[in-house]
């Protein structure tokens, strides 16, 4: 039997994400193992490394937390259903999904004003790269968390876990 496209598609989607978290991770090490090895050996260092390895991790963890978010991992206050009849832990489930969602969109909207407050008076970054480009990370991050957040609260509900 075939795949749907749309199922294929996602599996593709989520592949490049880990994809691209791995290469994020890898360069980040790479970039402080360098930095290291500049300083202990040369004296010296990439001037633009420290700069570079603070905005990588802020992109490792927006990339991580889309991970997370995507496999139902993420960080979750779960008191609440732990209390209530069965019946209404999956609508608690969807109304807190999109309270996430409505968080993370005010969140990439206040990354998309700082973004713009940036654009509008630009500090180099890196030379050749304008500040408010590291900072695209935020609204595009945030967006894409919401859409995560409000696809997972109107999904169907998984089948309930198997006795162990």
């Amino acid at each position: 039997m075939s795949e749907a496209p749309l199922a294929r598609a996602l599996r593709w989607l989520h592949r490049a994400e880990d994809l691209l978290l791995a290469l994020a991770l890898a360069a980040l090490l790479l970039l402080a193992l360098s930095q290291i090895v500049l300083r202990s050996l040369f004296d010296t260092g990439l001037p633009w490394g420290e700069t570079v390895s603070r905005a990588g991790v802020l992109w490792l963890a927006m990339l991580g937390a889309l991970g997370a978010a995507r496999q139902q991992r993420h960080i979750s206050i779960d008191a609440l259903p732990r209390v209530v009849p069965e019946a209404l832990r999956w609508p608690l489930h969807g109304l807190g999904q999109l309270g996430a969602a409505a968080i993370c969109v005010w969140a990439a909207w206040m990354g998309f004003g700082l973004v713009l407050e940036e654009r509008a008076f630009p500090l180099p970054f890196v030379p050749g790269v304008p500040s408010w480009v590291p900072m695209l990370v935020l609204p595009a991050g945030f967006g894409l968390l919401a859409l995560r957040f409000t696809i997972a609260a109107f999904a169907p509900r998984p089948p309930p876990d198997l006795p162990r």
